[in-house]
């Protein structure tokens, strides 16, 4: 019997078996959601550096393995990107939104919403009191993940943010 027969035999499943088992004992590459997350970043840093340049600044500065293909592709669908970007954010801007009766886009794309974060215990609690927990966490998740992105870099996002708005209906 051949060396191919083997492998397309009794062999293939063998073979998917060790390379199954070996998945569990690698190390985690799946990097599924960073992508992501990172992708307001990337877009930004993507004008001015090649995805390459970027994979290897992620890996030897952030200590972040990401591929330069998936960069890559990443930047060639900009608007399937920011949309999936904008799911982690959409709901506490409609929260937002609602809340201070302002249209979401009018929230978004301010250079500045938020006050710092409060430091003083005694400031933060009265704080904690007067405010909603949903608010707290929305406020939250504005700060930490659409606010700290740089305002040319929100700008940019802004076309493919008023498009997904217009097919939700705002």
């Amino acid at each position: 019997m051949s060396e191919t027969n083997e492998i397309y035999g009794d062999g293939l499943a063998g073979a998917g078996q060790k390379l199954f088992a070996h998945s569990k004992a690698a190390e985690f590459t799946a990097k599924r959601g960073l992508v992501v997350e990172l992708f307001p970043f990337i877009y930004g840093a993507g004008d001015r550096m090649s995805a390459k340049a970027i994979s290897e600044f992620l890996e030897k500065e952030q200590h972040i393995k990401l591929s330069s293909v998936t960069i890559n592709k990443a930047l060639r669908d900009p608007a399937k990107n920011w949309n999936q970007f904008f799911d982690l954010v959409e709901p506490a801007a409609r929260l937002y939104a609602k809340d201070y009766g302002l249209p979401m886009k009018e929230i978004l794309f301010q250079n500045q919403f938020f006050l710092k974060p409060v430091k003083n215990p005694l400031v933060k609690g009265v704080v904690k009191f007067l405010v909603k927990e949903e608010m707290a966490r929305a406020a939250s998740i504005l700060r930490t993940r659409w606010f700290t992105i740089d305002w040319e870099i929100r700008l940019k996002a802004q076309p493919y943010l008023e498009h997904r708005l217009g097919e939700k209906g705002k």
